[in-house]
């Protein structure tokens, strides 16, 4: 193909005809790389234990997989312009596969950590074009309802994760959590390899900054390995200050560099649009909240209530299932009214989940706490849809890209940001009761407290998520 025919966009209607089944390729990828990512929590004591080292070190099987993932979704994004998605995709699908295989037979922890990382090269591939092609394949009238099936994948993926790390751990071994991914990636290759066609819009003249992307990266591990830092206590240390130091530093540099650049990494101009940059506020504030309540809820319901970690993942799994109702719903209904509100509606449902699951926490009613969840998850896909629809529809089509793999590394840090807001609010919680012991040791009334805690916290969030979504349309 000429460089010509490489800047023209394909028609929609022809590259469209399998728009449904490419909608599902699409949908696999990205359920499989965040139920990779979630998988192997489950499983790093078996790891820890298999290869004889200690958690400072198997858990960068999953910190260093959530790095390279998450820092170089935007650059993913950015490569693709000049590659094309459709082959970025292919690429990172590979890459995802064979890595998978081997960090299956991987012999030491050295290995699996190094086939990590590599996997999630893949993984940000994957996971930094799926939104754009998939906005970009659907027309208009259905963009809302595709992209609400992709909310829904990725939350039922993430969600899923433990559960099926857990099955999968007890009764094949840790390898397997890698190995089942090698039947799925060349089956999904060979499907891509036919069908896979959607409409690019390729720059004749791609330049790489590489400072920004230098600069980036270093930005989104240091704030990552921040967070991990923090998840072990609030108590300085060397490590911990170099992290709150070099974090702010970078960034400036980085954010001073892209606006002088002629050719930006990120095309900082976009968060000037609120049209673009208040949903993705929202969906931040949003990922932090639910991640938070999350990660704390099951030490709730083991602790207090006395279920079992299984029992704890198949209620938690009430979340997803909503989830996988309302989304397309919501995606349709959007897509028909379009109305300016559906987003904070969706959050709003979310406020009056967390409020119930805090009357269930202090009644100890599971009755109570599986309608909460249920609610939690209608109100997260009344959500979903019409945010990332909205974000992603806020800039020209030929930006998909670029708002796709931006709208993706804020969730992934967001996310981070959660699973450290729960910590934090959980030491601080067992230091005023002066505890010192295990979690599941802490009791009725310190479990119950510090869950309410990031309850509280995570409705606020939730609040001024729904006034900036609301603010938006103003």
């Amino acid at each position: 193909m000429n460089a010509t025919a490489q800047s023209l966009p394909v028609k929609v209607d022809e590259a469209n005809k399998d728009r449904y089944l490419i909608l599902a390729i699409l949908l696999m990828g990205v359920f499989m790389t965040m139920l990779d990512g979630t998988m192997v929590i489950i499983a790093l004591p078996t790891i820890t234990t298999d290869f004889g080292v200690g958690i400072s070190v198997s858990q960068w099987v999953i910190t260093g997989y959530l790095i390279v993932m998450t820092a170089l979704l935007i650059i993913c994004g950015k490569v693709s312009e000049r590659t094309g998605r459709a082959k970025l995709y292919m690429v990172g699908w590979a890459i995802f596969t064979l890595s998978s295989l081997a960090c299956g037979l991987s012999g030491s922890v050295e290995q699996l950590i190094a086939f990590r990382l590599v996997q999630g090269i893949g993984a940000s591939m994957v996971s930094g074009v799926a939104g754009a092609m998939i906005f970009i394949t659907f027309p208009a009238q259905e963009r809302g309802r595709a992209m609400g099936y992709l909310v829904a994948t990725a939350a039922i993926g993430s969600i899923l994760g433990p559960m099926l790390g857990g099955l999968v751990t007890d009764n094949l071994g840790w390898h397997f959590i890698f190995l089942i991914n090698v039947p799925i990636g060349v089956a999904l290759l060979i499907m891509a390899a036919r069908y896979l066609k959607v409409p690019e819009f390729r720059s004749n003249d791609f330049r790489m900054d590489w400072l920004g992307a230098i600069t980036l990266v270093i930005a989104v591990a240091s704030l990552i390995l921040l967070c991990n830092e923090l998840e072990l206590g609030t108590d300085p240390t060397p490590t911990m200050i170099t992290y709150i130091i070099l974090f702010p530093l970078v960034l400036a540099v980085f954010i001073a560099h892209e606006r002088r650049c002629t050719r930006p990494l990120l095309d900082l101009t976009i968060f000037s649009n609120r049209m673009f940059t208040l949903p993705l506020v929202s969906m931040m504030l949003y990922n932090v909240a639910i991640t938070a309540v999350n990660t704390l809820g099951p030490f709730y319901f083991q602790g207090v209530i006395g279920l079992t970690a299984s029992q704890v993942g198949l209620l938690f799994l009430l979340v997803p299932l909503a989830m996988s109702i309302a989304a397309p719903v919501s995606g349709k209904r959007y897509d028909k009214h379009h109305s300016k509100y559906a987003a904070g509606s969706g959050l709003a449902i979310i406020c009056l989940g967390f409020i119930v699951l805090a009357l269930a926490t202090m009644a100890e009613s599971l009755v109570l706490a599986a309608i909460a969840l249920f609610i939690w998850g209608l109100g997260s896909g009344f959500f979903g849809t019409p945010n990332s629809t909205e974000t992603m529809g806020a800039l020209p089509r030929e930006k998909a890209a670029v708002a796709s793999t931006v709208y993706s590394t804020a969730g992934g840090l967001a996310m981070a940001l959660g699973v450290s807001m729960a910590s934090i609010l959980l030491t601080v919680q067992f230091a005023m009761a002066d505890y010192h012991g295990a979690v599941f040791d802490a009791g009725y009334s310190l479990l119950t407290s510090s869950l309410g805690a990031v309850i509280i916290v995570a409705a606020i969030l939730c609040i001024i998520a729904t006034a900036l979504s609301v603010l938006r349309n103003v």
